[in-house]
């Protein structure tokens, strides 16, 4: 297989993560990065693979974004979580301030 298709399926790739990221499908994310971060070293073995800089530029950016992405994604659900967790303690709070 020719380099310039592993870098289309490498952006194919990306393109299901952000998807699964969008959905919120978070437990597919694990095995589905695993398989693309192996693809990357796959293709950077190939020979062909350093003649398509633009295209791995390319690729490198859209990864950034996919990356921040998560962050954001991890950044809500942190604050989310802390909310939680705050609403817990004023519960135990009041409930056990109105048993004393």
């Amino acid at each position: 297989m020719s380099a310039a298709v592993r870098l289309a399926e490498l952006h194919q790739a990306l393109d299901r993560i952000g998807a699964a990221m969008e959905r919120g499908e978070i437990e597919s994310l694990p095995p589905m990065l695993d398989a693309y971060s192996r693809a990357v070293g796959e293709f950077c073995a190939l020979e062909g693979a350093a003649g398509l800089r633009d295209g791995v530029q390319a690729l490198q950016a859209r990864q950034q974004e996919v990356i921040a992405a998560m962050r954001h994604h991890q950044d809500r659900l942190l604050a989310l979580m802390c909310r939680q967790r705050t609403a817990t303690r004023a519960v135990h709070a009041y409930t056990g301030a109105g048993a004393g």
